[in-house]
């Protein structure tokens, strides 16, 4: 696949971002420098490789316990701002 510019436009269209010619650029010299090296990983023999299984045996897991926890009302006592039982917090995102 040819990584274009207005591949790149589309993909940032697509995640309603702006950016400027030179960041396009930029962007469309990573997105090819990232498939090379994908190309590069597949071109690796992996034939003889055992697959990677799982580090956690089951067994050594603790079981799943309900404890007693706060009710609704304890954890809203000291919230500086509350709303229909949940805490508000400063917006972060615009």
């Amino acid at each position: 696949m040819e990584i274009t510019i207005d591949l790149v436009k589309h993909l940032a269209n697509l995640s309603r971002l702006n950016f400027s010619d030179d960041e396009l650029e930029n962007f469309k010299n990573e997105f090819v420098q990232t498939l090379n090296q994908i190309d590069e990983l597949q071109s690796v023999d992996t034939d003889n490789v055992v697959p990677y299984s799982n580090l956690i045996d089951a067994e050594d897991l603790r079981e799943d316990t309900i404890k007693p926890s706060l009710s609704n009302e304890e954890v809203l006592k000291n919230a500086p701002k509350k709303s229909r039982g949940a805490i508000v917090v400063p917006k972060v995102v615009e």
